[in-house]
């Protein structure tokens, strides 16, 4: 009696999963509402830095110069970058070496190393903005 309950059970899950997508529909859907809620994000984080640079300059208050964020942008998205590419590349290298998925983990490293070179080549000299 309980292994007849049990294979009407497994075949009733086994008629759900194939019939369902539920779950195809999840998935899909996840990634573009992460997207959605990273632009959000990104619109008001610039919004936000407009309107305060918009002030500093209203009340005469010295601002930081264009280079300056550019420079620890692209640091932070260089350790960033790195940080998500190494290990992506440990693994496709150590699971799969001769799969070309291994560029899933090679291009962000590459552009982590080159965003963080860039941070240091140009690096901001002492006296360079004190003619101004």
């Amino acid at each position: 009696m309980e292994s007849q309950s049990a294979k009407n059970l497994e075949a009733m899950l086994d008629r759900c999963i194939a019939t369902s997508h539920t779950g195809d529909i999840i998935l899909s859907i996840v990634p573009m509402v992460a997207v959605v809620f990273g632009s959000v994000l990104v619109f008001f984080l610039l919004l936000y830095n407009y309107r305060l640079r918009k002030e500093k300059i209203r009340l005469q208050i010295p601002t930081e110069s264009a280079r300056d964020h550019l420079r620890f942008i692209s640091l932070l998205a260089g350790c960033l970058s790195f940080s998500a590419g190494l290990p992506l590349t440990l693994f496709f290298f150590f699971t799969r070496p001769t799969n070309p998925g291994i560029l899933g983990g090679l291009i962000p490293l590459c552009a982590g190393i080159g965003l963080v070179a860039f941070y240091y080549l140009s690096e901001r000299k002492a006296g360079a903005h004190a003619a101004r």
